[in-house]
């Protein structure tokens, strides 16, 4: 339910960025409507009692059955999922979770429906290191990290000009950019890149893909039970450590 509050928490950003936001569960109505009205959730949440909806989609959880011991009690929990559509019902992205906790901070997904993070004085968290070279800003979307609740950690690279990172892609006799992520009971995903440039070098009669300028890269970031227990949540600030190049 931490992401339904997260949700409610940004939902005028959501509908600045034409989107509506609807949850649906197997929970009762009985149950949402108390859940919504103590935690102030004005976007509708709509039961499947029966599971109809969650069975057509092919997200009921099978691994678990009614008479397992000790774990019936998620027994009918569906897959987290995420469906994203457009103004004609067609769904043109989705996320997908097999861990029934697991699943975007509203703030993780509104930046994968729009592609624009908040600048570093709107966020959580800011730490930077400045080099000649190169320059980086990285922050925390989320001003505290949950239980299996991804967030994004955001990192802007100022390149000096008329220097440049070389990209995935780039010809073997050149070292791509890369950025390493260390801290214990932390996750990280794989960086997600923005488009390179290509450079052609004349002289060495090559094409490379290259960065340039300022770039921001994403990373999805989830805290673990190693160190924090359900319901409970981690200050970013006395965990997280700069990345580094």
């Amino acid at each position: 339910m931490t992401q339904l509050v997260q949700l409610q928490q940004i939902l005028p950003d959501f509908h600045d960025a034409g989107y509506e936001v609807f949850a649906i569960s197997n929970a009762p109505p009985e149950r949402l409507t108390a859940f919504a009205d103590a935690h102030g959730i004005t976007f509708p949440l709509l039961s499947d009692e029966v599971s109809a909806v969650i069975r057509a989609f092919g997200i009921m959880n099978q691994l678990i059955q009614p008479d397992e011991g000790k774990h019936m009690r998620w027994h009918g929990i569906p897959y987290p999922r995420t469906y994203i559509a457009d103004p004609t019902g067609t769904i043109i992205d989705k996320e997908f979770h097999q861990h029934h906790a697991r699943r975007l901070s509203g703030p993780a997904l509104l930046l994968r429906l729009n592609g624009k993070a908040p600048e570093p004085d709107d966020a959580a968290s800011i730490a930077a290191v400045e080099d000649k070279e190169v320059g980086l800003t990285a922050y925390l979307l989320d001003p505290t990290l949950r239980l299996e609740v991804i967030s994004t950690l955001v990192c802007k690279l100022k390149i000096a000009p008329g220097r440049h990172l070389y990209a995935n892609g780039a010809p073997e006799a050149f070292t791509p950019a890369a950025l390493q992520f260390e801290g214990q009971g932390l996750r990280f995903s794989e960086p997600i890149w923005p488009e390179p440039k290509a450079l052609h070098m004349a002289n060495l009669d090559m094409t490379a893909p290259v960065y340039e300028g300022a770039i921001t890269v994403t990373v999805p970031i989830t805290v673990t039970s190693e160190i924090i227990r359900l319901g409970h949540g981690l200050e970013d600030r006395h965990y997280l450590r700069l990345p580094s190049l």
